[in-house]
């Protein structure tokens, strides 16, 4: 699409807007080129890109002005070469606009391994900006950290523990390790002391009359590294409706609320079995058989939770941050500290194999920590970790999961929707225990018909209905009209 052609289709949407847009910017440039260019052209190389426009009227309905759109478009080159570091090459061209000139620039975003683009003259911690719907912000410092470290590779997770030692890491976690490392990675590990074993995989740093422990070896190996760092954890909630923040009749904002502490693989261990008393089942029907499926596949969780310890963001700033598994009745969030690192896209990592490992000495470590009782390993880091998610949930006939990329955070979501062919199967007494509050809480604010409730809670109608079924007859909750099946008939709490 030539510029010309982009600027038609965008003019009539800002004036139906009345207002910028998020990948949009018009400037008036009736006087020359305006001060605040170089921080616009910033927050879009900082981001997804995006249009500028100069020699638009945004209090007059977004006509265009009168303006020297020779000099300006010269200007805007000028800036985007001398005034912006890295710097821009952007595509400018004088375009019109109801017959009028008007000089547009469509910015690119800026090259992942050289963030953050900053305003020369007001230096790297203040110059760098990102767009915030039709505005551009300040970067904060722990994002213009997180930009830089992009550039290189961190050594957050190789650093040492301040007071944490050896007696510090769980003795059966660290026996388990060696015979592993032993067993498969040939004659250096077998021949080798514990102490340098754990000094190879970066367990213990390499000090060599000391035994100081890293952040990596006390993460996967520690008996409780959540000692030294108490909000280095896994945090599960489960909210009654599709919104966060949404409180039942009692008050209640929270179905079920905990925090999951130990090394990495307890704390998964620990999530899963948090997750499995909230999940329900349901029945796949192929053929003439069923198979019995949970709402989320088990090892889809296992696999992305993986991923959120191994890539997480362990920077002191992002110490206070945990990451967070958020269930709701239609979907299932988990959340970490950190975006996407490296030069890799979110687009890509549902359809090829893509890793740049944040935290090197992590990820490797992680190849080799066993769950407790198994054989089976954390992760595999070979990339491959969110195209396996992306299969497995269309083996489960799901949708396939969102990914939402920011510089502070990375976020997976995965919708619990099901095709025609799945019914649901009796759930454990929790799962139902909690969809009846669910059910009641919608109910309190007035009468709902079926649909509605399916709607907010994300779940089948079949189920609904199973569930008003039984909450009838133990006189929780009524219908509106004489005859259930009525057209006009909704449900609400008992009288």
């Amino acid at each position: 699409m030539s510029l010309q052609e982009r600027v038609n289709e965008v003019v009539p949407r800002l004036r139906a807007a009345k207002t910028d847009l998020a990948d949009v910017e018009v400037k008036l440039a009736e006087g020359g080129v305006p001060k605040s260019l170089p921080e616009t052209i910033s927050a879009f190389a900082n981001g997804t890109g995006g249009l500028i426009l100069l020699g638009l009227d945004e209090k007059a309905g977004f006509q265009p002005v009168d303006i020297d759109a020779p000099a300006i478009s010269v200007a805007v080159a000028g800036h985007c070469r001398d005034n912006i570091d890295p710097s821009v090459m952007a595509d400018i061209d004088i375009v019109t606009v109801d017959g009028k000139p008007v000089v547009a620039a469509m910015i690119p975003p800026g090259d992942r391994l050289r963030l953050p683009y900053y305003v020369k003259t007001q230096g790297l911690e203040r110059g760098s900006y990102l767009r915030s719907h039709d505005g551009d912000r300040h970067l904060t410092s722990y994002e213009v950290h997180a930009l830089v470290a992009g550039r290189g590779q961190p050594r957050d997770d190789q650093a040492v523990v301040p007071g944490a030692t050896i007696n510090d890491l769980n003795p059966e976690l660290v026996a388990a390790l060696i015979r592993r490392l032993r067993t498969t990675r040939g004659p250096v590990f077998e021949n080798a002391s514990d102490t340098d074993v754990l000094r190879f995989v970066q367990v213990l740093a390499r000090e060599p009359k000391q035994e100081l422990v890293t952040l990596a070896g006390l993460l996967t190996l520690g008996r409780y590294p959540q000692q030294f760092f108490p909000q280095l954890d896994i945090s599960f909630v489960v909210f009654p409706t599709t919104r966060a923040g949404v409180q039942m009749v009692d008050g209640t904002r929270f179905l079920d609320n905990a925090s999951l502490d130990g090394p990495i693989p307890l704390m998964i261990e620990q999530a899963l079995a948090a997750l499995r008393r909230n999940m329900t089942r349901r029945a796949v029907i192929q053929g003439f058989g069923r198979e019995d499926r949970w709402e989320y596949p088990e090892e889809v969780v296992r696999e992305l939770l993986g991923n959120a310890v191994m890539h997480r963001d362990y920077y002191p700033l992002t110490h206070g941050s945990q990451i967070r598994m958020e269930m709701y009745p239609d979907r299932l969030e988990v959340s970490s500290p950190g975006g996407l690192f490296g030069n890799i896209l979110p687009d890509e990592l549902l359809n090829r194999p893509a890793s740049s490992s944040r935290n090197s000495a992590l990820a490797k470590l992680l190849e080799d920590v066993s769950y407790p009782g198994t054989n089976k390993t954390v992760c595999e880091n070979r990339g491959t970790g969110l195209l396996t998610v992306s299969n497995m949930m269309r083996q489960a006939g799901l949708e396939q999961p969102e990914v939402v990329n920011h510089i502070t955070q990375f976020t997976i979501i995965l919708r619990n929707t099901v095709g025609t062919n799945s019914v649901p199967v009796a759930a454990n007494r929790e799962t139902t225990t909690v969809r009846r509050q669910q059910l009641l809480a919608l109910l309190s604010n007035g009468p709902l018909t079926t649909t509605q409730l399916a709607e907010a809670m994300g779940l089948q109608q079949v189920t609904i209905r199973h569930h008003l079924r039984e909450m009838e007859q133990a006189g929780q909750v009524e219908p509106t009209e004489s005859k259930k099946h009525n057209r006009n008939n909704a449900w609400r709490v008992s009288r």
